[in-house]
């Protein structure tokens, strides 16, 4: 595929940088920031992900997509996309990415914190045990998470449909240096 036809965002929410994506207090220095997205039909369909990493400047640097094993809905077909974009990035080094998908319950999981009072409301739901897998990860890489419209992951819902209807293997491409 050449750079041409690559369907990047690059405006994103105004800005491309972490700092104004993330919330105030998390260390987002570097500025990339990481589009998520599946492709999901049935329970008994297998799904596909898809995942781009960019630069501050909205460069593509990395990418990933896959059909994975069926999954019981989208939220946890969007849960594993999420999950294995983070792991490429923990075993690849990245540190401090924003991570942006258009889940809005997913993310609402992903962005939970404890209330004023100390007690945590807990958000369970069929991706709850993939959540926490993720959670993990962020904590170790410093990343956040961020909910945008779905105008801004069209690449990555690219990947991913891609990738489930060719029933395609896991592919990790290196884009940029």
């Amino acid at each position: 595929m050449g750079r041409s036809h690559i369907m990047r965002p690059t405006n994103v929410s105004g800005e491309t940088n972490c700092s104004k994506l993330c919330p105030t207090g998390s260390s987002t220095r570097s500025g990339l920031y990481c589009t998520v997205d599946a492709s999901w039909k049935s329970p008994a369909d297998k799904a596909g992900i898809g995942w781009s990493l960019y630069s501050k400047e909205g460069i593509l640097r990395l990418q990933g997509s896959s059909a994975i094993e069926a999954t019981t809905s989208p939220l946890v077909a969007e849960a594993m996309a999420i999950l294995l974009a983070v792991q490429q990035l923990n075993c690849t080094g990245y540190n401090n990415v924003a991570v942006l998908g258009d889940s809005l319950q997913l993310f609402k999981c992903l962005n939970h914190t404890e209330t004023d009072v100390g007690k945590r409301d807990a958000i369970f739901n069929e991706a709850t045990p993939i959540v926490a897998d993720i959670l993990a990860l962020s904590h170790l890489n410093r990343f956040c998470f961020q909910w945008v419209p779905r105008n801004v992951v069209q690449y990555a819902d690219h990947l991913a449909n891609r990738a489930r209807c060719s029933m395609q293997e896991y592919i990790v491409t290196w884009l940029q240096t």
